[in-house]
């Protein structure tokens, strides 16, 4: 019986030794071996989401855009299946929406300030698709992240869509009921511009909010030729621009033509300059 008591207890004795010598190689030696996903991936501290005022989620993704430590870089847009096809849909068919694009940034990222320029780097992306810059905002914001060990972070731009504040919905609807268009013309083929395909889809929008609305397309023309001839080619160009609208959506019923033809110029008739101010198409909403 004392042979067995000396015998466990030196089973013990030796258990204890080969703990203490496992936690001293575990949590001494090897202390700098940290395997938190920090710091061998790129962080992403939860779901990329976009959202609107009421902080309703309009798009979510599994993956953010990643940006990196102490440069401006950001990842393109394009990484992101659809979003920037959804921005684009949200912006361009409602006009009372803006984008507001805020760039994430560390405190010691204050100078320059990298949230800032991030956001821009986003913004750029986005007007290239013939966006209106002015529905994209910009801003930055110091957040509290960490980078991964190989200097990234999975979600250091944040996306939000705004309403206009009612002043600036009721300017932009001002500026879409007396619009001049100034198009080019090829023996009576409208020449598309930007301006012409920026705004249709707010005329459209304004005339699928105001029902009873409709609208009046006046062609205008420069001095040159005869007065009547003149009256002729306001008027086919008024209707090519009709044309166009009902091509793109607009309801025929909703819109009437005329023309003026040179008789209401409001530049300098007998100079270039003037008569190409002269040349133009005039939107009234009634």
């Amino acid at each position: 019986m004392l042979h067995y008591f000396k015998a466990t207890t030196v089973f013990f004795i030796w258990v204890l030794i080969a703990l203490s010598f496992h936690h001293f190689i575990s949590f001494k030696t090897f202390d700098t071996c940290n395997l938190d996903s920090s710091t061998v991936s790129i962080r992403n501290d939860s779901l990329f989401l976009v959202t609107d005022a009421a902080q309703t989620i309009l798009y979510n993704y599994s993956e953010g855009l990643t940006i990196q430590k102490g440069s401006i870089t950001v990842s393109s847009i394009e990484k992101l299946p659809l979003l920037k096809d959804s921005i684009i849909s949200i912006l361009t068919n409602d006009y009372s929406k803006e984008l507001l694009i805020t760039g994430k940034y560390l405190q010691e990222e204050t100078t320059p300030n990298l949230g800032l320029k991030r956001a821009k780097i986003v913004k750029n992306e986005l007007i290239t698709t013939n966006l209106s810059e002015l529905k994209i905002k910009v801003n930055s914001k110091i957040s509290n992240f960490t980078y991964s060990y190989e200097g990234f972070y999975n979600n250091g731009i944040y996306l939000k869509i705004n309403t206009l504040r009612k002043s600036t919905i009721d300017s932009l609807e001002n500026s879409i009921e007396n619009k001049t268009l100034y198009i080019e013309f090829n023996n009576d083929t409208l020449l598309v511009n930007k301006n012409l395909i920026k705004f249709t889809p707010s005329l459209k929008q304004y005339l699928n909010k105001y029902t009873d609305k409709k609208i009046e397309i006046i062609g205008h023309t420069d001095n040159l030729g005869y007065f009547e001839d003149n009256l002729i080619i306001g008027l086919i160009r008024a209707n090519k621009v009709k044309d166009y609208f009902v091509i793109h959506g607009i309801d025929s019923t909703k819109i009437e033509t005329r023309t003026k033809g040179e008789s209401e110029p409001i530049a300098n008739k007998t100079t270039e300059k003037g008569r190409a101010i002269n040349k133009r198409i005039e939107l009234k909403i009634n």
